[in-house]
């Protein structure tokens, strides 16, 4: 019987995973590859159940454009079907000829064979289908009545899946986390005051208590300020957090990356290093807020970012799906030399941004090229940059 995920992909090489490559290539088990791939074709096929939930089946199957698919829908529809449309194209469940997608066949759409497939490869990790499952489920007052992304996909009923899909138990999620921490603890001072952005559910700060303990370096920090804009967040993390990140200094901070920083009491150059984990892309001025954090460092801080990358800006990420229902992920200021899309960025959009910016002494883990040329479905990194 054919593998319905294809063939799975090459782990890389270690000469291509830079100077932590042999805590990086650990990463790479077979659980995992296939995973990711698993989410890949399970994301396409729930897009294209949504437009068949949608009514759209027949319209998809004459050939539609972009523009004709929107006809009589809210305004915001058109940012997650112009992703949509070229994501399934790219995954080949439509065909693209020009600005018209068509529909044709009779596509495999089966879901439950691919869970069941890594319910035996990947005991445990279901969360990533059930999140799939659930926006598919919500989201389409979206569509149909103009209701805000926000409301349908962090409802009390979703909530539960997001916090178990940002846990470092999580085969998808866990490289976001720990690129980040390998690129976190080089040159981490003594009496080190670290503040995280976007802090979420938590699990960064965990993984940070629990490697830095295990190698020695928990104690170079003297403060970590967890901070969040949402009050659900925040609210969790200081009941929750200094039980499951024990030895990690804790405090705790309500904070808006889009609002002036001195207004929220951090005070300039007063912190070693800033960290964010996906969360600057969502920065509605990424100018004036990579800016703003750069001030906020010592003169030897650093800003450490944990980001998606794409290898190219015309290259649809599955992750995208949820995101592009999220006005603060679309609605962002564009600029064609530094931040010339909403969403995930390149690496080489990144290193603009932050050198525009005033940032210096770039430093990618893993280095993003070439392993990104050869290994395309790699998608995800940390930066560092001296203010």
């Amino acid at each position: 019987m054919a593998d319905p995920l294809g063939p799975t992909e090459a782990v890389p090489s270690l000469d291509l995973l830079g100077p932590q490559g042999p805590e990086i290539l650990r990463l790479f088990t077979q659980p995992f590859l296939r995973m990711h791939r698993a989410s890949e074709l399970y994301t396409a096929r729930i897009c294209l159940l949504l437009l068949q939930d949608l009514g759209w089946e027949d319209r998809l199957r004459a050939g539609t454009t972009l523009d004709q698919l929107c006809l009589g829908l809210p305004d915001q529809v058109r940012k997650p079907l112009a992703w949509m449309l070229p994501f399934l194209a790219y995954e080949g469940l439509l065909l693209r000829t020009g600005e018209v997608f068509t529909l044709g066949g009779d596509p495999d759409l089966d879901l439950d064979g691919i869970r069941a497939l890594m319910a035996a490869e990947a005991p445990g990790h279901g969360v990533n289908f059930d999140l799939l499952d659930g926006v598919r489920a919500r989201i389409r007052p979206f569509f149909t009545e103009g209701k805000a992304g926000e409301g349908l996909l962090f409802d009390l009923t979703l909530f539960p899946l997001w916090l178990a899909y940002f846990r470092n138990e999580n085969l998808c999620y866990h490289p976001n986390n720990l690129l980040t921490v390998l690129a976190l603890r080089e040159q981490l001072p003594e009496g080190a005051r670290v503040l995280e952005l976007g802090a979420g559910a938590g699990s960064f700060a965990q993984l940070v208590a629990r490697q830095g303990a295990e190698e020695g370096w928990l104690g170079r920090i003297a403060d970590y300020r967890f901070t969040d804009v949402a009050p659900t967040f925040l609210r969790r993390a200081q009941r929750e957090l200094k039980a499951l990140a024990p030895g990690l200094p804790l405090s705790f901070q309500s904070l808006d990356l889009n609002r002036p920083l001195g207004d929220q009491g951090v005070e300039p150059a007063s912190l070693d290093a800033i960290v964010g984990i996906n969360v600057l892309h969502v920065a509605q001025d990424l100018e004036a807020t990579l800016g703003d954090l750069r001030s906020r460092l010592k003169p030897a801080g650093r800003l450490v970012i944990g980001e998606c990358l794409k290898p190219s800006l015309d290259q649809p990420l599955y992750l995208e799906f949820f995101f592009n229902f999220i006005k603060s992920f679309t609605e962002v200021t564009l600029d064609p030399r530094w931040r010339p899309r909403h969403g995930f960025l390149t690496p080489e959009a990144w290193e603009a941004a932050l050198r525009h910016a005033g940032f210096a002494q770039i430093v990618h883990t893993p280095p993003p090229r070439p392993l990104m040329d050869r290994h395309p479905t790699f998608t995800v990194g940390a930066l560092t940059a001296r203010g």
